[in-house]
């Protein structure tokens, strides 16, 4: 149905990339959707990504050289994250992919654990937060949600 070379967007999402490569299985084909707002690689099976007809909706940016790629499995997807004892750098990095599993899972709403003292984790995400485009808004958690431990962030 798709073949390399083709403009996609993953479903449910603002992720629009290009595929770069095709594996098949016996139960599916996987494709290798390189996004090109972020360069980054995502892998994802045929039924999450439809084809889109002009160039024109492509945004590229070729500042980025990071390349990643995971599969989203439905099944054993939560919708939190823990990013305590993390360095800034690797805590962030687990936040995007983090992020872009949840836009494909479709969730709306999602916990991120970055502990509370310090504050460095937290001030690092909630400055991530600000200026990520899939963020509609985010607070940090109530008493019994883990309080200023935890921030709750809402997707578009």
């Amino acid at each position: 149905m798709f073949k390399i070379g083709d403009f996609v967007k993953i479903n449910n999402t603002n992720l629009v990339g290009k595929i770069s490569r095709i594996k098949t299985n016996k139960n599916n084909n996987l494709y290798t959707v390189n996004i090109v707002s972020t360069n980054s690689n995502i892998i994802v099976d045929d039924k999450n990504i439809s084809i889109i007809n002009s160039k024109n909706n492509v945004i590229s940016n070729k500042k980025n050289n990071v390349n990643i790629s995971y599969n989203f499995d439905n099944s054993n997807f939560t919708n939190e994250i823990m990013i305590r004892h993390q360095t800034v750098e690797e805590a962030l990095s687990n936040l995007e992919i983090f992020i872009s599993k949840a836009i494909c899972n479709n969730e709306k709403r999602i916990r991120i654990i970055h502990g509370r003292h310090g504050g460095i984790l937290r001030k690092a995400v909630h400055k991530y937060l600000d200026t990520c485009p899939y963020i509609l808004n985010y607070k940090l958690g109530e008493y019994y949600e883990g309080s200023y431990g935890v921030t709750i962030a809402y997707l578009k």
